[in-house]
């Protein structure tokens, strides 16, 4: 029975002549990064490799936020919008398995972000710039593989985020929109609290997210954060979030 759910969830999303859109726009984007970088090594005279543009695309990756906000964001209120609410509810699967399997599908579609970001960038890196042996260098690939992991993360809180407001409103407008702004401003915000030494401020969502500032050699935005403490804060919020998302969508009145 999920399996068919998130199967379904799956065929929605990419059936939805937007969703083929965004997924053209990535493959783009993708390309243009890989010029742009062969560009800019090309022109400052460094060395153009492979792992060079592997490395440095990594910087780009929180760019998949925006992808998986709007998907996120959608999920839900699109089923009020189009009107299927009713019809997906009479069905026999209880209404917490319905938002498990649109919640577990937002989760895939993050992992399918950077999956593809990640095939993009082999691709065109092979075809801009050949493949050059950097699998023996150590540094290079833990640091590729925690930026991913922790991207992974980032999309997943920003996702989830995007999720319950898309349940509490009914309105991919609301969801999407504040979402993004969110990502934008967010961690300005935090970043001014720290700079004037607010100590509160490592408690707020935005000043965790970014779990890169406990690896090489980074500092925390705030003295006090560990990577221990960021885990459980952003646990807390998952929680939260789920539960809000959770008793909105099985409580609610759907004909509301």
């Amino acid at each position: 029975m999920m399996f068919n759910l998130i199967r379904n969830e799956h065929i929605k999303i990419f059936y939805k002549k937007g969703n083929q859109v965004l997924v053209l726009i990535f493959a783009i984007g993708c390309l243009l990064l890989a010029l742009m970088t062969k560009n800019i090594l090309s022109s400052s005279g460094d060395n153009e490799s492979f792992a060079d543009y592997f490395v440095f695309s990594t910087n780009f990756l929180f760019l998949l936020q925006f992808v998986s906000v709007i998907i996120a964001g959608s999920i839900v209120a699109n089923e009020y919008d189009w009107g299927t609410i009713k019809f997906l509810l009479i069905r026999p699967a209880q209404r917490s398995k319905v938002l498990l399997s649109k919640y577990l599908t937002v989760l895939l579609v993050g992992v399918y972000l950077l999956v593809g970001y990640a095939i993009f960038a082999f691709l065109y890196g092979f075809v801009f710039f050949g493949i050059s042996d950097f699998a023996g260098d150590f540094d290079n690939v833990r640091n590729i593989f925690l930026r991913y992991m922790t991207t992974f993360v980032e999309i997943s809180v920003m996702s989830t985020f995007a999720f319950t407001l898309s349940t509490v409103f009914r309105s991919s407008v609301i969801a999407t929109g504040t979402s993004i702004f969110l990502i934008l401003t967010g961690r300005t915000f935090v970043e001014v609290l720290a700079h004037y030494q607010i100590s509160w401020g490592k408690y707020i969502l935005f000043a965790n997210t970014n779990l890169t500032q406990f690896f090489s050699g980074n500092r925390p935005l705030f003295r006090e954060m560990t990577f221990t403490g960021s885990i459980i804060t952003l646990c807390i919020y998952l929680g939260v979030f789920i539960a809000a998302s959770w008793y909105a969508f099985t409580k609610r009145d759907v004909a509301n």
